[in-house]
């Protein structure tokens, strides 16, 4: 059983990278004293043109812009060769309109039949909001609610069992994480790290315009447990909530610290929430927490790391890429030495491709042949390096919580106007134009792989921060990737069939198990990337 609420929070500890010390690290454009006034919790409407690509008539670039005419101001950037951004003739090249006829809608669909089909709607309160959902039980809106459906939370924790985690997906990219207890003692209550929480109805600076939530949240602020610390990877609206922030803060006051990337702690400083509880850090800086100042023995602390991310921020007309947006990384030892590891991507991409019939698709029903499933550009374009780094410097994660969904740029204001495909005036676009910010599922399951059958170091080697971690890159856990920033802020039920389709499809293709609950029966000890309900929990 759960303990009373800790009365004050985890004692801090961070490590600076030293390299900032002597020189600039790639990714910073500019000085900190260089960037524009600090920003305001509230921003305007322009900042939704942070998501379009650049419309350049040349190859595109990865050189940051610091254009006075325009007022934009760059502070960080992506240093890597990775990322591209496409030239409007790719962009016309990869649009589509009309109904969406992607073959893996048909292969998630497959599995209605194993869905329980009743004559009744979900009750409202866990009914997605689209418009043929009524059309019960074989419209793209039903098939939808069938296949991803909301739960009732539950955030017991059983310290006696003493799992390696319990992870539960509260819609998009929020998530929440609890960790074994630092105190060993009977009745001492986990660590909760919570990631990008929302749970506004909109992602948006107003709630009464601006993406809407298709899934409503499956529970509230207030019925959270005690929160320890959320990492937030960005400041874009649907990773940086306002209202969620400020009621994460009343509810759990006495022990909740934030930790996000550089240049965002002035925000929630001027929103109100005590400055010594906000922690901004740069890419490789690390934090410990513990129960005291002086840690005895690294089974007393958990390590958290702000890993890079190949993304962009900004929340205003001008404050694109003023902030740092991250990836997080956690170590927790137990008292036994056995390390448990989680990264968690945040917003990124992974690897731009130029060709719109990126990626392989499922064979059709009129044609059985097995597709080529290399894609054809994969050379063209090289892949972000910044994933292999985090798992060959911190070591190989146990549990990956994955980002899927392209959701960004035309599907993103595409939702600003609701319509079918049929109808609505706004192009789709493939996968592989955003793929460079937003990866989908097929670049997260080779980043679940990457990261994960790296080679075994030598178990002496010495870890980030100059601590020796006895069996550092040995992983005796099976690997465990969870799907995120999906099915939450999309506009049709055909949305959710396909990335549960294409997660489905590039999993077998590239040799990874698909599931939608662990554990897998015969495959307990492979990996195996999930797709979870909303509010749904799994120990790993």
């Amino acid at each position: 059983m759960d303990s009373p609420k800790r009365s004050e929070p985890l004692q801090l500890q961070v490590n600076r990278e030293t390299q900032r010390e002597s020189t600039a690290p790639p990714h910073h454009v500019l000085p900190t004293s260089a960037f524009p006034a600090r920003l305001k919790p509230s921003s305007g409407w322009s900042s939704y043109l942070s998501y379009l690509p650049s419309w350049d008539p040349s190859p595109g670039t990865s050189r940051p812009t610091n254009n006075a005419d325009t007022k934009s101001v760059a502070g960080f950037r992506n240093p890597w060769p990775s990322w591209y951004r496409p030239t409007k003739f790719q962009v016309w090249d990869h649009l589509g309109w009309g109904e969406d006829e992607d073959l893996c809608v048909a292969l998630a669909a497959s599995h209605l039949p194993d869905s329980a089909v009743t004559d009744k709607l979900p009750e409202k309160n866990k009914r997605p909001r689209f418009s043929d959902v009524k059309d019960w039980p074989d419209s793209d809106g039903a098939k939808a609610a069938r296949l991803l459906r909301i739960q009732n939370p539950d955030f017991s924790f059983d310290s006696s069992t003493s799992p390696h985690a319990k992870v539960t997906w509260l819609g998009h990219a929020g998530v929440l994480v609890q960790l074994p207890p630092l105190d060993t003692s009977k009745g001492s209550r986990p660590i909760r790290c919570l990631f990008d929480p929302i749970f506004s109805m909109r992602c948006s600076p107003s709630q009464r315009a601006g993406p809407i939530r298709a899934y409503p949240p499956p529970c509230r602020v207030q019925d959270l447990p005690p929160i320890d610390a959320v990492m937030i990877s960005h400041n874009h609206f649907d990773h940086l909530d306002y209202d969620t922030i400020m009621a994460i803060w009343e509810s759990s006051k006495e022990t909740v610290r934030f930790f996000v990337p550089l240049g965002n702690r002035s925000w929630f400083v001027d929103c109100g929430i005590s400055e010594e509880r906000v922690t901004e850090m740069d890419w490789w800086d690390s934090a410990t927490l513990s129960l005291r100042r002086e840690v005895s023995s690294p089974a007393q602390s958990l390590e958290v790391w702000c890993t890079p991310a190949q993304h962009s921020s900004g929340r205003g007309g001008n404050d694109a890429n003023c902030t740092l947006w991250s990836s997080w990384y956690l170590r927790r030892r137990d008292a036994n030495g056995s390390t448990y590891r989680i990264f968690f991507a945040g917003d990124t991409g992974y690897q731009f491709h130029g060709s719109p019939d990126w990626p392989p698709s499922p064979p059709s029903a009129n044609n059985k042949q097995r597709p080529n499933t290399q894609p054809s550009d994969d050379t063209e374009y090289p892949p972000c390096p910044a994933f292999a780094e985090i798992g060959d410097r911190l070591g190989p994660p146990n549990l990956l919580l994955l980002p899927v969904a392209v959701g960004s740029t035309y599907s993103y204001l595409r939702s600003f106007v609701p319509l079918p495909d049929w109808i609505s005036p706004f192009p789709r676009h493939s996968a592989g134009i955003t793929a460079g910010i937003h990866m989908p599922p097929w670049d997260a399951v080779r980043v679940f792989k990457h990261m994960t059958e790296l080679p075994n170091k030598d178990a002496t080697s010495e870890g980030v921060g100059g601590s020796s971690d006895q069996g550092k890159f040995s992983n005796p856990h099976p690997p465990v990737a969870i799907a995120m920033h999906w099915g939450t802020f999309v506009t049709e039920g055909v949305e959710v069939l396909k990335t549960l389709g294409q997660l489905e499809w590039a999993c077998q293709q590239q040799g990874v198990h698909f599931a939608r609950s662990l554990p897998v029966l015969g495959k307990e000890n492979a990996p195996v990337f999930v797709a979870l309900n909303h509010g749904q929990s799994l120990e790993p």
